[in-house]
């Protein structure tokens, strides 16, 4: 048995090794790390403080025709907008799976704070796919939490001239892939200004809560939140290279010297009293 191990154990090592060598393959690693004809003109196009057309007409899940300037009803509450298909078998679920638990694990409300809205990019999808879709995510975020609701959550639907008209608006590229019969589109979502403006773009199918809520935060202009969640925003600044919020040191700095300022301002304050006290104690003798 060992004389037959020894004849093989050479060629075991040749193959380990040939198969290595192909494993790292740097033109076979180059040629597998580029992106897809498919989606190499699809990278979403910023456009911060873009308006979007809020007279843009849509059919929302009851099948009613609404203006998206119906979710922007009050002047400090933001809307968190994404553009999916209700029946896209992977990224949009993964997306709304990812949207709905950084939700959850807000202590803010859906409808009270901001408003949530999802666009159909296919035109066909009607109101009846949106309602059952409003119903499942709705049903998962409120099951735990009686506070909760699914009065700000909005599924539409449209006809294609609108929703280009709004892909356009915040940058957002798609195309039909006929042979795979599938929409091809990245993960994206969007933080709108109550006024309809462009102010934050939230990359990939899952993003953190305080990253959203800073978003949040800076698109109602700081009318939203509590203080502390005001402060946050003070100390943190959205970086358009990193695409977050980042510590920003001028304003550490700033809340440095103010402090440094008031523990100065409280020292020699109790300087003086204790020297008025001495003065007074001595007067008196």
């Amino acid at each position: 048995m060992r004389s037959k191990f020894k004849k093989l154990f050479p060629i075991l090592l040749a193959f380990i090794y040939a198969a290595s060598l192909y494993a790292y393959d740097p033109a076979y690693t180059e040629s597998n790390n580029e992106l897809p004809n498919e989606i190499v003109d699809l990278k979403v196009e910023e456009k911060y403080g873009n308006r979007i057309n809020l007279d843009l007409l849509f059919k929302n899940e009851k099948s009613q025709t609404v203006s998206l300037k119906d979710f922007f009803k009050s002047n400090d509450k933001p809307v968190f907008l994404t553009i999916i298909y209700y029946r896209c078998p992977t990224l949009c679920n993964f997306h709304l799976n990812g949207i709905s638990k950084v939700f959850k694990s807000l202590d803010w409300n859906v409808g009270q704070e901001f408003e949530f809205v999802a666009v159909s990019m296919d035109p066909n999808e009607t109101p009846d796919l949106a309602s059952k879709k409003k119903e499942a995510y709705v049903m998962d975020y409120v099951k735990d939490n009686s506070k909760r609701s699914g009065d700000g959550w909005h599924f539409l639907t449209g006809q294609e001239p609108e929703i280009k008209e709004l892909a356009a608006s915040v940058g957002f590229k798609y195309k039909w892939n006929a042979p795979i019969k599938q929409w091809i589109h990245p993960a994206v979502a969007y933080i709108i200004t109550p006024d309809g403006k462009v102010s934050r773009y939230l990359h990939g199918i899952e993003f953190g809560d305080r990253e959203l809520k800073l978003s949040l935060i800076d698109a109602s202009n700081g009318k939203i939140g509590s203080f502390i969640d005001k402060f946050a925003l003070f100390c943190f600044q959205f970086d358009p290279n990193k695409n977050k919020y980042t510590l920003y040191a001028y304003n550490i700095m700033r809340l440095g010297g103010v402090i440094t300022v008031i523990i100065i301002a409280v020292f020699l304050f109790m300087f003086w009293r204790l020297q008025m006290k001495n003065t007074t104690t001595k007067g008196e003798f």
